[in-house]
């Protein structure tokens, strides 16, 4: 019997030290997508130079961050527009609170959002890993604004594998900081933003912050490297109740605002048959985003070939990302700034 309590106390005290540790290094500099979080401190600092003035900003993952030529945007329309592409693996909670930081009365919002965002199978964990080590390497402002419970559950997200991790970047920090000099560099926001304005053109790609334009356009993606599927371009078919009630508070706070927001489709590849099957659905899923919102294209005018495809299935290269923002340009005309899209936002 007082094995058994000894086991269960020991077994108790065990995971009360091994979390208190988690708590105490919570915001340790481990290995996590740095280069994400530099995007984004970068990509408002561009929407700042623009803040008297209406401008549109184009916000998602990946797909947008790849697929939009900002600068042709901006020429075109006549209007300052910023490419707030980060990737999919951002959460789409974090993605609008950024846009809602930067976004003033008059400006519209256009949210080509990966099908992804929309599945509910996507809300059925609150945090993938990446997400985790992105919260303890650099996304500390996600931490603090978790309420105690919701600290209690994250911290049991953190494996000992990640928490050995922790002790040793802390560590590092503390005694050998310029082993981890690019991670330290990257929490310093004045030091990424010199180091963005004193960046030379690049010569080659990388999944760098670095790689962007004035306009917040991922720069080196020549090629047509993707070789595997595209997006089933039945997707999305439904919009998850999880994904309904966060957009709509995002609509709801970008009326009190002034901003229009308006959603759009991403790229697909083009199949070689079947591509009059996704109609029924690309109907389903507009009806249901229509009390959210309206949605300003439509998928059969972003099919593409595969020679317009960089390296994944939704990352364009230049000349697949021109033919996408002329589709897009021709859209918000038509139906953004014409006032014609099939519901008033935020109705």
């Amino acid at each position: 019997m007082k094995f058994i309590q000894s086991f269960f106390i020991s077994a108790i005290l065990a995971c009360a030290i091994f979390y208190a540790t988690v708590f105490s290094l919570i915001e340790a500099p481990v290995k996590a997508g740095y280069w994400i979080g530099e995007m984004i401190e970068i990509k408002k600092e561009l929407v700042k130079e623009y803040a008297n003035k209406r401008k549109i900003i184009i916000a998602g993952g990946s797909s947008t961050l790849f697929g939009i030529d900002a600068e042709f945007a901006s020429k075109s329309l006549n209007t300052p527009v910023i490419n707030f592409g980060l990737t999919a693996g951002v959460p789409l909670e974090k993605i609008l609170k950024e846009v809602n930081s930067i976004a003033n009365q008059g400006d519209l919002v256009i949210l080509p959002l990966e099908p992804s965002y929309f599945d509910c199978n996507s809300y059925v964990k609150k945090f993938a890993l990446s997400q985790v080590t992105d919260i303890i390497g650099w996304d500390h402002d996600t931490w603090k604004e978790m309420n105690p419970l919701e600290k209690l559950e994250f911290v049991t997200l953190v494996s000992p594998t990640l928490l050995s991790q922790m002790i040793v970047a802390e560590t590092l920090k503390k005694v050998y900081p310029i082993m981890i000099s690019d991670r330290l560099g990257a929490l310093d926001r004045s030091s990424v933003l010199s180091k963005f304005n004193e960046r030379t053109v690049p010569t080659e790609f990388a999944y760098s912050a670095y790689n962007l334009d004035n306009y917040g356009d991922m720069l080196g993606t020549e090629g047509a490297k993707y070789k595997g599927k595209g997006e089933d371009v039945n997707k999305p078919l439904h919009v998850c109740d999880k994904a309904a009630t966060i957009l709509m508070s995002f609509v709801d706070q970008m009326k009190n605002k002034g901003v229009q927001v308006f959603f759009a489709n991403t790229p697909y590849l083009a199949a070689e048959s079947g591509l009059d099957t996704f109609k029924s659905s690309e109907l389903n899923f507009t009806n249901e985003l229509a009390h959210i919102g309206c949605i300003i294209d439509k998928r059969e005018d972003l099919i593409f070939d595969r020679k317009y495809f960089f390296n994944s299935n939704l990352h364009l290269n230049p000349e697949g990302r021109l033919l996408r923002t002329e589709a897009l340009i021709k859209a918000i005309h038509n139906n953004a700034l014409s006032g014609k899209c099939g519901l008033t936002v935020g109705k």
